[in-house]
């Protein structure tokens, strides 16, 4: 009788075709690692998926990045992702346009280069910058927390003096008594001379847009439009916007005060004039420091200079006030002692 031999069934192997799906592969580094990858006809790895297990410090330097595009949240095939560039500060301008206050990552951009071998079947990867990347993960950057983009753009914007057209004088000034036929004569005269100062009003606004039209074009831009320009694009932009804004801040506090703050230089030349001295003040300064989106500090001084003689005359600045400027509220608000004196004409004359 013959004895059966025992069968033994061997697994039945296929070759797999492009597109399988496995999660064979190792890593180098604890923070990447292979997710699933692409075998070809002959069951060999032709491509990885993998993800990059990145913490940030400060965290906040996370929310500058697109996390699929850096391969954090998402898995990337290594044949289409060998190069990942993390870049922290595209977004610094629009946030410091809109809030007055962004923070300035360093360095600028993170390279991280990946290698994968697929005759080991193991994925390395290291950022080029040195230091920067520990080896559990963790992505330390340097900041600066702006808060006025003077800070990073390091630009002296000086002082702005723009024209601004004033009211005619009153022109009943003086003690003068005038018949009924007069008065009405003087006031047909003052509606034409407020009719003329109007229309010199909008001739000198329509000036200044044609003059600064590349500032008042910056000033126009929404946030949204800067997405699509690059660093320096959006610097140049910036810088315009910044000079519009500072001087339509003068501009309106002028419009609020400047009649006040003339009262005031001529209440002191007044006291000066009674002690034998002359007082020189046609020399200001204004000067502006950003504090909000759009809210300005306007300062004002005179350049006074003081003396017996136009041979002796001695420096003798001027507070003429500091004042809040808010562009978009149109409001002017005086902020220190001086400029509330000034408005409120409570001084020494």
């Amino acid at each position: 009788m013959r004895k059966l031999l025992p069968v033994i069934l061997m697994p039945l192997f296929l070759s797999g075709c492009v597109g399988m799906s496995t999660t064979d592969g190792d890593s180098t580094k604890q923070w990447i690692s292979i997710v699933s990858s692409k075998t070809d006809l002959d069951g060999s790895h032709a491509d990885v998926c993998y993800k990059l297990d990145l913490r940030f410090d400060p965290p906040s330097a996370e929310d500058r990045i697109n996390t699929d595009r850096a391969c954090i949240t998402r898995c990337c095939w290594y044949s289409e992702h060998k190069n990942i560039q993390l870049n922290f500060n595209d977004t610094f301008v629009e946030e410091l346009l809109e809030y007055g206050v962004a923070r300035k990552y360093m360095p600028d951009q993170v390279n991280i280069n990946v290698n994968y071998s697929s005759f080991l079947n193991t994925i390395h990867a290291k950022a080029e910058q040195k230091g920067i990347l520990s080896s559990d993960g963790t992505l330390t950057l340097d900041f600066n927390e702006v808060s006025a983009p003077e800070e990073y753009l390091d630009l002296d914007f000086g002082t702005a003096v723009p024209k601004v057209y004033e009211d005619d004088q009153n022109i009943y000034q003086g003690k003068y008594l005038f018949s009924k036929e007069e008065r009405e004569q003087q006031e047909l005269k003052r509606q034409i001379a407020a009719q003329q100062a109007e229309n010199q009003a909008q001739a000198a606004d329509m000036l200044y847009e044609k003059a600064n039209a590349e500032e008042v074009k910056a000033a126009k831009t929404t946030v949204a439009d800067y997405r699509d320009m690059d660093a320096q694009e959006r610097q140049a932009l910036l810088e315009k916007k910044l000079s519009y804004e500072r001087k339509q801040a003068i501009i309106l506090l002028k419009r609020f005060y400047a009649k006040d703050i003339d009262a005031y230089i001529m209440a002191i030349d007044k006291a000066k004039r009674a002690k034998g001295q002359v007082l020189m003040s046609n020399d200001r300064d204004w000067t502006t420091v950003k504090t909000g989106t759009p809210i300005y500090k306007v300062s004002c001084k005179v350049n006074g200079k003081l003396g017996t003689s136009a041979s002796n005359m001695k420096s003798f600045p001027i507070s003429c006030g500091t004042y809040e400027v808010n562009l978009d509220e149109k409001t002017v608000i005086p902020v220190d002692t001086a400029a509330i004196s000034i408005v409120n004409g409570e001084y020494m004359d």
